[in-house]
This record gives C-alpha cells, structure tokens and sequence, in this order.
C-alpha cells in the first residue's frame, strides 16, 4: 500500500515512458500531469495502490490510448504516434511486486502544489480528479460552457506540471518581512485598519507584495510561498478592511503608502545638510522664543528641571508647526477618505523585508520624533475624598525622541493613557494616593515613572510631579511664543524648506488611488525638527549639564 507522497519517486520513470511513446512533447506533459493527478484522486478516494509504478504506468498508457483514438477519429494521427504495445508491457512487468514506501519532502511539495491553483482553477480540477465528474457534468454545476471547463483543467495541469517539474527542490518559503502599520483620522465603529494587519504576518507580507504593482491570488501565492486556499480568506478580510482594491481583472492591491527604510536614508543626509547650512538662523529664533518663555509670570513657580522641560517642548512644538504646516502645498494632513463603515481615516505603512539589517536605519530613528505632539485628556473626574469626586480638565501635551527622553513612555504600564493624567494631579495637589482611584497597576511603576520616564520624583521619601503644571491660561501664554517663533521661522526660512520639499518628493506607483501628496512628502520632513535639536545639543546650547530624563511633557489644568 502506497500514499500519494510516495507516488512522486515514479515521476521520471513515468515522465520517461511518456516521452518514448508520445510524439509530441506537449501531448507527453499533459499525460503525465493527468496521470498523477489521476493517482491522487484515487488514494483520496480512499483505495489502495499497492504497485504503484505498474499502476501508474498502466494509467498513462489508458489515457495515452484514448489520446490515439481521439485523434483517429479526428484523422490527425501519425505513424509516429502508434505504440508499441509489447515495449511497454515488458516494462510493466518488471515491477510486479509491492513497493516500499517513501515519504519524502520533494513529494510532500507536489502535493502542496494543487493548493497553489486559484479558486476558480481549483475547483474544477478537484470536482474532475478528485471527485470523478464529467467535464458536461462540472460546466452544469458551475454554470458555465464546457469549453470554459477544458481550459481550467488544462491551465490546472500545466500548473502543476511546472509546480512538479520546476520547483521540486525550491524553498517557496523566505524569511518574511515586517509591516507596521499606522493610521491616523477616526476609525468607524466596527474595526481600526490595525486589526486586520496585527499579529498576522501573511496579512503584512501580502500588503507588501501587492505595492509596487496589482497581482493575482495564484502570483501573490507563489510569491509568498503559501497556498491560495490560505490566503484567500485573508485577501478579503484586506479588501473588506479598505487596505486592497481587487480590480475588475481579478488583481489584488495595496492601496496606501507603503514606506521602506531606504526611502528615509535616501532623505536623512539632506535633511541634516539643510539644517546645518542654516543653523544658526534656526537658533537665533528659538533661542528669542526660549528667553520670551522664561519672562512668563507662572515661570517662577517651576523648578530648574521643570523649566527645561518646557523650554523643550517650546522649541519642539515651534519646530513641529515649522516642519508640518510648511509643507501644506502639499495638502491637508487632516483629510481622510470616507470608509464604507463609517470612519474617516488614511493607514500609512513601514516595512522592513526579511533579513535587512536596520542598523542604519535605527541610527537616524535617533533624528526622528516619535508619534508628533501626542495631546490626551480632557474634563477628567477626580476623587477628592472618599466618595466625592470633581470634575478636572486635565491635558497632557508630551513629545517622544531619544534625547534625554524615554520614547514610548506610554509602554511602562497598561493604563498609562487612562491615569497618568489623575497620578500627576493627586500628586501636585497633595492627595495621598492610597485615597484615590489610582490603580495598583499604575501604583506598581511609581520607580519608573521616575528613573525611566522622568515625570516624577522622590526627595526625602516624598513623591512629587517633576514637570510642569500650568493652567490653562498659563498654557495659552506658552503657545503664544510658541506661535511667534513659528511666523518668525516661516518668515526666515520658509520658502527655502519648501523649496527644498518640492525637490525631493517621494515616487510611488502609478496605480494607487489612496495616497495623499501630503504624505509623499513625510520621508523628506521626518528628520528636520530633531536635526535642528540634535545639532544644538551637540554645539552645547540645549540640554547642557543633563544627565537625567528630561521629557518634553505638559500637564494643563483647569479646575
């Protein structure tokens, strides 16, 4: 008794005897894919083979008799073609015993390569193989022309004849690469664009491959290595999910920008050039801003460490406007496209292939601001004491970069986003925390939030806010000369940076639909605001004599 993963060691004896007998090297490839496809379908059938090279042999030779009948029928026959009846038995004959069983991994391939055909191709071989109807009988089932049925079955065989005679040996599987997606807008009520991407790597990699032009389930299976009958479920989820357009041709795309790491490396060295070449101008207004921000009333009341930290979310939110609003020739970043389940969103993508060595690439994250201003909060409901509560705003306005900071703060607890906001305030009101709502989950990484985060200190065993906390209209005085150092940045070196995002706009692919200029623009802009930071920094004029966390981070209250 034999599997079908022993089947396939018969291959070239079989392939052999089908080039001795057939005239035509075409006729010899189709008899031969028929031939084992016809063997599958027998074991799945659940009967036994148990000679299988006399059974395999015996079955060409049925199917090459009814090739010859047909042609004579139809007057097209040659001499050529005519077998020779006795040769072939005495080969036959020579393997009238029980074979041994060998599984193999070129088999096992084989097998796998019925699962590369598309659906559609699929089908009709498995109801024809497999489940023995006619060709009248599958063009019935499927409701479509018979003919139509003749030409799957043979595009089917000739895939398999390559699947079987090409990449046998081939590894299908590379090492997969990684898709990090991000959007920005409102998601609808359903789902974000991240979940159908997350934790799935097929899901990435197929994003990836379906970029740079439009192609077919069977293309993006053999591509990615996986059969279609896995991947189909998946290309419908993305489309569904808005992430790929499958075109009137059966073609599938990706249809948002799809970022590569070299695309940024392409623009970092000129990013930093611009800057350098005009530092100086860029520090004459932020150091005015920083001199007009330390004249504000309210920064009295700040600690030295504290008012650092606001001088460095001045310079980073001036920079920021500088960087973003400069760059609106290009388009809104706030437009979204409409998305059939109601939300309003555009998804941006980073993909690193399998393999590349980032190492540059993390060198310039060290230029890059992570996340832009992330502002979150509001009117907040604050326990005063047992069961009362009031009603704060509260608003924590925090930049992210490696300088002195602790990029994605936001990762050292759960509910950071939900409590931060309510620790901090207890804390610089005075409340003990064992009061309060606090979490033990936030209460936990107390420790963190101060030698990892820099939010919080410890003096004498006593907890306090390490940031500052201002109010409302405070905060508005802070955003004015953030506001004038903007216009003066505009003003001096406006049309230059423009001039300079007009020269290195980012090529993509002709077909996309979904993609804004605005965003074209993103790798040429990434690393102005940090090279600007960096530089002055290095020339001693920011950050001097810092050893410590010290995060661009506001907290803005209004009671």
């Amino acid at each position: 008794m034999i599997s079908d993963d022993g089947i396939i060691q018969y291959y070239d004896y079989i392939r052999r005897l089908a080039e001795s007998k057939c005239s035509s090297k075409h006729d010899a490839e189709d008899l031969l894919s028929e031939t084992f496809l016809a063997a599958y379908a027998y074991i799945h059938r659940g009967c036994e083979i148990k000679y299988p090279k006399t059974w395999l042999a015996n079955t060409f030779m049925h199917k090459f008799h009814d090739l010859l009948r047909k042609r004579y029928a139809g007057g097209d026959v040659t001499a050529d073609s005519v077998i020779n009846i006795e040769t072939f038995e005495a080969a036959a004959d020579d393997d009238a015993e029980m074979e041994e069983f060998y599984a193999t991994e070129e088999a096992a391939e084989v097998r796998r390569e019925i699962l590369y055909l598309s659906q559609i191709t699929r089908e009709v071989l498995i109801r024809f193989y497999y489940n023995g109807y006619t060709v009248a009988d599958i063009a019935s089932q499927l409701g479509i022309p018979e003919g139509t049925v003749k030409s799957r079955l043979s595009a089917g065989r000739e895939k398999v004849r390559k699947g079987l005679t090409e990449t046998m040996t081939e590894n299908k599987n590379s090492i997969p690469g990684k898709l990090n997606l991000t959007y920005s807008g409102s998601d609808g009520p359903n789902n974000a664009p991240i979940c159908y991407v997350e934790d799935d790597l097929i899901a990435q990699n197929l994003l990836a491959l379906a970029y740079d032009k439009p192609l077919t389930l069977s293309e993006l299976a053999e591509t990615i290595g996986i059969p279609t009958v896995y991947i189909e479920p998946i290309l419908n989820k993305l489309t569904m999910g808005e992430l790929m357009v499958k075109t009137d041709g059966g073609k599938y795309y990706s249809d948002f920008i799809i970022y590569k790491p070299w695309e940024f490396l392409e623009k970092f060295k000129s990013q930093k050039q611009f800057v350098a070449e005009r530092f100086e101008r860029f520090w004459d207004i932020l150091s005015d801003a920083l001199k007009e921000a330390g004249r504000l009333g309210f920064s009295e009341k700040l600690n030295k460490r504290q008012r650092i930290k606001l001088e460095r979310y001045v310079i980073l939110d001036s920079l920021q406007r500088f960087q973003l609003r400069l760059s609106d020739f290009a388009g809104n970043i706030s437009d979204h496209r409409k998305r059939r389940d109601g939300g309003s969103w555009t998804a941006i993508g980073f993909y690193f292939p399998g393999g590349y060595n980032d190492e540059e690439y993390m060198k310039a994250s060290e230029y890059t601001v992570r996340g832009g201003c992330r502002t979150h909060g509001g009117d907040t409901k604050i326990r005063i004491s047992g069961e009362n509560t009031a009603q704060v705003y509260l608003q924590l306005r925090e930049f992210d970069t490696t300088l002195w900071d602790c990029p994605g703060r936001f990762g050292i607890c759960h509910s950071y986003f939900g409590e931060i906001r309510k620790l901090l305030w207890y804390l610089y009101k005075d409340i003990p925390l064992e009061k309060t709502d606090i979490s033990n989950n936030m209460l936990e990484n107390i420790d963190r939030f101060i030698e990892i985060a820099g939010l919080l200190a410890r003096e004498n065993g006593e907890l306090s806010v390490d940031i500052p906390v201002i109010s409302r209209e405070e905060f508005s005085e802070v955003e004015r000369v953030i506001g004038r150092c903007f216009e003066r940045l505009s003003a001096e070196l406006g049309d230059e940076y423009r001039e300079y995002l007009k020269g290195n706009i980012l090529d993509i692919p002709k077909h996309l639909t979904g993609v804004r200029d605005v965003d074209r623009y993103f790798p040429a802009t990434n690393y102005i605001v940090m090279s600007v930071v960096r530089l002055a920094y290095e020339k001693g004029l920011h950050l001097a004599g810092v050893d410590y966390s010290c995060p661009p981070v506001v907290l803005v209250y209004k009671e």
